[in-house]
């Protein structure tokens, strides 16, 4: 084979594997219906809301502000979300760790009907703060960066308020880790 036909070959295989990869980014994360106009989605390096949520099981309420001067890690999820359910074990595990010496804390936003959310935690509980949001097109998951309505969703926040990471999707126990290296023992300075 002459060296310009393996070169033209080698060409295509590159322009075909960019081309792959470019598509793949572009379908991995479900694109959703356009936001309504106005709809404000926050982005790394911004500082978040300071939401009033409801406490799963006592009808009392929490916000974000309750957790200033600390790292925080929020997880949305849902019941009927096997990769949210999957990853609960592991986020409880870090929030073990962590929450307890002043660092990193992780809280669970659930997504969902609240009495599926109630029976579920009895059945599988987690110690880390559990809470309710109104599941829609508009929540605070999208204010916090998720534009495309995926679960799970989760987003770290710095001890200084300001969005540090998101990640749609569940983690693994490497990946989560990874996602945290660096945070899970800061607090404000």
């Amino acid at each position: 084979m002459k060296p310009s036909h393996i070169a033209l070959i080698l060409a295509l295989a590159v322009l075909g594997a960019g081309a792959g990869v470019f598509v793949g980014q572009r379908t991995m994360i479900p694109q959703g219906p356009p936001l309504p106009e106005g709809t404000l989605v926050l982005q790394e390096g911004d500082r978040r809301p300071d939401a009033e949520m409801l406490r799963v099981g006592d009808a009392g309420t929490g916000a974000l502000s309750d957790y200033d001067g600390r790292p925080l890690l929020i997880n949305f999820w849902a019941t009927w979300c096997p990769p949210c359910v999957e990853e609960l074990p592991l986020l409880d595990s870090l929030h073990a760790r962590t929450a307890p010496a002043g660092g990193l804390q992780v809280i669970g936003i659930a997504l969902d009907d609240p009495e599926e959310v109630e029976r579920f935690l009895g059945e599988v509980p987690v110690d880390f703060p559990m809470y309710l949001a109104t599941p829609g097109r508009v929540d605070l998951s999208t204010t916090l960066g998720n534009s495309r309505s995926v679960l799970p969703y989760s987003v770290l926040i710095g001890a200084d308020g300001r969005i540090a990471k998101r990640k749609f999707g569940a983690f693994s126990e490497r990946s989560l880790a990874e996602w945290v290296a660096g945070f899970e023992g800061l607090a404000s300075e």
